[in-house]
């Protein structure tokens, strides 16, 4: 492997055959160039599909009550189902090994006002916990926090849009506004992630104060953020066992598909998973055909090599060359030829798309990239190609008869 000799001899017959080499070389290259280019392009759409469309909340499971469409158990349909408080804790208590978080929100339209403005915005009670299943960031000041929750605090988080509408121009921390008969703080002001008006003329306060206000145990709306190591096969398991449960808690039919709402994205992330496992292998398709293409031109350039140094290889045997070592030399030759353009292959196309940034944000690629373990991937495949294209003809060289070399023309 390491013979001066056998490696000067390799570099002979490659610079005899400079042009059918490098042509043959440069379709490796090719292979590899494309095979890593769209494989990175690829995580890059990934990851824009991710960020667009699966975000903070994009495994959450929701749960909310509806109106029941068949009669059960007694009951008629038609029924309003209202979930309760209580429902937090056989949430807790049933799935503890599942769940992460577990939050219950009041929501309702109340008139907001100050000295200045007026109008019509949604506030919603909520848990510390929300902030992390939400796709919205504190941009100034801070949540709601546990000892707003344990002091019933009148804290509110609003968001950017609401703080123009009643404070332009001014620092909205530490104001006051009016919500109902009661007189509120803002603690913090947070901005959609997505951009969207809706959610930023929104209003959060602590779960516990709202509770209180109210005097209620229902609630709008429960959800749940499983947790981190559980598989999307798994979440949409434990969101069927959830509305399995509360349709025997609320006696409502097990057809019934209105009378309680549970929902989740586990299913659609599936279906995307599913889409970029296809658009993955498409990646192979689309390399491998290329890489089929370098390991024949490969290949060939092998078979001239081997035809033009019959002789030479006759006379290696005459002197007491086995067949291994001939085998060898072959396929040194042309694994080398394999990893160098390969190579050079593989360093180009992860230069570009490992620069290629933000440019591509509007076609929805987000920070493309090859990671470590696609790299070693290419790199035992490019070593498999360079082993297939000098197998055949380094066993047709290991074959050869010294008498019959000798004779060759």
């Amino acid at each position: 492997m390491f013979d001066v000799d056998r490696w000067r001899e390799i570099w002979s017959s490659i610079s005899s055959n400079k042009l059918r080499t490098s042509l043959s070389g440069l379709t490796i290259a090719l292979a590899l160039f494309v095979f890593i280019t769209l494989f990175g392009l690829g995580n890059g759409l990934q990851n824009g599909f991710q960020k667009q469309f699966f975000n903070a909340n994009s495994l959450n499971i929701t749960i909310s009550g509806g109106t029941t469409s068949e009669s059960f158990n007694g009951f008629k349909k038609g029924r309003q189902i209202t979930l309760k408080d209580k429902d937090i804790n056989f949430l807790q208590n049933s799935f503890p090994d599942q769940i992460k978080y577990v939050v219950a929100t009041i929501a309702k339209t109340d008139t907001i006002r100050n000295a200045n403005n007026s109008g019509s915005y949604s506030v919603t009670g909520v848990y510390p916990e929300y902030e992390h299943m939400i796709n919205e960031k504190i941009s100034y000041g801070r949540f709601i926090n546990e000892k707003d929750m344990d002091n019933q605090s009148k804290s509110i988080v609003v968001g950017r849009l609401v703080a123009q509408d009643f404070f332009p121009g001014q620092v909205a921390i530490g104001q006051n506004l009016q919500i109902g008969k009661g007189v509120y703080t803002i603690v913090g002001i947070f901005e959609s992630a997505d951009g969207g008006d809706n959610a930023e003329r929104s209003i959060y306060t602590p779960y516990t104060t709202f509770k209180t206000i109210y005097a209620t145990d229902e609630v709008s709306s429960i959800i749940i953020t499983p947790k981190d190591e559980l598989k999307l096969g798994d979440i949409k398991k434990l969101a069927n066992t959830i509305d399995y449960n509360f349709k025997v808690r609320y006696n409502i039919s097990p057809e019934d598909y209105s009378g309680v709402r549970v929902r989740n994205a586990a299913e659609s992330m599936e279906e995307t998973d599913q889409f970029f496992f296809i658009l993955t292998l498409m990646v192979f398709i689309i390399g491998g055909g290329s890489l089929i293409a370098g390991i024949v031109s490969i290949g060939n350039i092998m078979v001239f090599s081997v035809k033009e140094r019959t002789k030479e290889i006759g006379i290696r045997k005459a002197l007491g060359a086995t067949p291994v070592s001939v085998l060898s030399l072959i396929m040194q030759e042309a694994i080398l030829i394999t990893l160098v353009f390969g190579a050079i292959g593989i360093l180009l196309a992860t230069l570009v798309v490992e620069n290629i940034g933000d440019s591509l944000e509007e076609y929805f690629i987000f920070d493309p990239g090859v990671d470590s373990k696609s790299l070693i991937l290419a790199t035992i495949i490019l070593f498999v190609a360079g082993t297939v294209s000098g197998m055949i003809p380094a066993l047709r060289a290991a074959k050869i008869k010294p008498i019959e070399a000798l004779r060759d023309e």
